[in-house]
């Protein structure tokens, strides 16, 4: 069409039969002023025409859902892009204002204290890449960390503005979980504070979860080797958790979607996340509430959940911390799902009346003997967790007494 106009006009108006039944008239008295005995019916079949246009409108009718589809994902990547947008220009603008505050004498001291706890990590040097876990309390997802070039996990927490307590507590626990630092602890980076917006920055380990890597036996057989290794590293990263100073730290939600699995030249590396967040999940639950959401305020899974934890009077300890360790060991064994064909009550029921999973015949005893003694029924009967490292490292290293593993064990600790 050398007049794109002409053809805008003829779309518009809907006039296109009599446009060309014109210019075929004007086709046929030009070819014979040329004397080219061209026969114009011939090239412009009007029932070849009509014919087509049926089949390119039944093709689209076709096609119809799929083009609604696919306009529908146009328009919501847009808006999803609008949306992000706008959490970054809403990012430079609290950054800036930070910024600005901080060289007030009535809030610089403030702000000064909060930027010294832990790494503030502006959401907008922040790229959420993939959707890799939702939690009872947040979504992990794989990302970047800009200024730093580094692949991390960015674990955004559900809850929306903080109260000034609320906001206290979330920068103590962070502050806590930034101090730690051990080969068996996900270390964090930092934290993302903006209003609306909370996540926490962490190391990315790429073979996801310990429940995950369960479910992969074709992928990741697991020899009785790298078994025992697996429950060593767990161990030792609680252990260290509950050896912190000045006080204990309780996990208080162990289970085996909360260790996280890497992999070197050596084996796996298995590390302890989601661990001291107990007020800031409290605070995502407040809020779910009272925004007529459902959610319960406990904290912990009820398959690994310790017998005395089902009276509202006993409270988490190092000793419950163990009996869900029993429980992870139980599925590292098993490599099945704990309590999977059973409702809510009947595994309370049956933890209470000191009922068990079954352990199958072709565990080794020895590694049936660290199941039952970390899932006993009272607390005081549950080994510690450095009792714990001592029966794997008998196993690991038979030849050594237990006096030796100890004074090993020892050094390791003055290291």
């Amino acid at each position: 069409f050398a007049n794109a106009s002409w053809f805008k006009h003829i779309f518009a108006n809907q006039d296109h039969h009599q446009e060309f039944a014109k210019l075929n008239l004007e086709l046929s008295g030009y070819a014979v002023d040329l004397q080219l005995g061209l026969n114009i019916e011939q090239l412009f079949d009007r029932n070849k025409d009509e014919s087509d246009r049926i089949s390119d409108l039944a093709a689209i009718e076709i096609h119809l859902n799929e083009i609604v589809t696919m306009m529908a994902t146009n328009q919501l990547d847009l808006v999803g892009h609008l949306s992000d947008l706008k959490l970054r220009v809403d990012s430079y603008r609290f950054e800036l204002q930070q910024t600005i505050e901080a060289r007030r004498p009535a809030t610089t001291q403030t702000i000064n204290a909060e930027r010294t706890r832990f790494r503030q990590i502006p959401l907008h040097d922040l790229i959420p890449e993939e959707l890799v876990g939702q939690g009872s309390f947040a979504d992990v997802y794989r990302g970047q960390w800009l200024s730093q070039h580094h692949q991390v996990a960015i674990k955004v927490i559900r809850v929306g503005q903080l109260s000034d307590e609320a906001k206290k507590n979330f920068i103590q626990e962070i502050s806590t979980m930034h101090q730690m630092r051990f080969d068996n602890i996900i270390p964090i980076f930092g934290a993302c504070m903006e209003p609306n917006y909370h996540a926490l920055v962490i190391e990315y380990m790429a073979l996801g979860s310990l429940a995950s890597l369960l479910q992969k036996s074709d992928i990741y057989p697991l020899s009785w080797s790298e078994r025992w290794s697996i429950a060593l590293q767990m161990v030792k990263g609680i252990n260290y958790l509950h050896l912190s100073t000045p006080h204990p730290i309780i996990h208080r939600d162990i289970k085996s979607p909360n260790f996280l699995v890497g992999q070197s030249l050596k084996g796996f590396i298995i590390k302890v996340g989601d661990f001291g967040l107990a007020k800031i999940r409290q605070e995502t639950v407040r809020q779910t509430n009272a925004a007529g959401g459902s959610a319960l305020l406990t904290i912990g899974t009820l398959q690994w959940t310790a017998p005395e934890l089902f009276k509202f009077s006993e409270k988490h300890t190092t000793a419950s911390d163990v009996y869900a360790l029993g429980v992870v060991f139980w599925e590292l064994a098993t490599r099945c799902i704990p309590y999977e064909h059973n409702d809510d009550a009947v595994i309370s029921v049956g933890v209470m009346a000191q009922q068990r999973l079954d352990i199958p015949v072709d565990v080794p005893p020895d590694f049936a003997s660290l199941i039952q003694k970390s899932w006993s029924h009272e607390p005081t009967q549950r080994p510690s967790c450095e009792e714990l490292i001592l029966h794997i490292l008998v196993h690991e290293s038979p030849r050594l007494t237990t006096s030796e593993l100890e004074s090993k064990d020892d050094k390791k600790k003055t290291m």
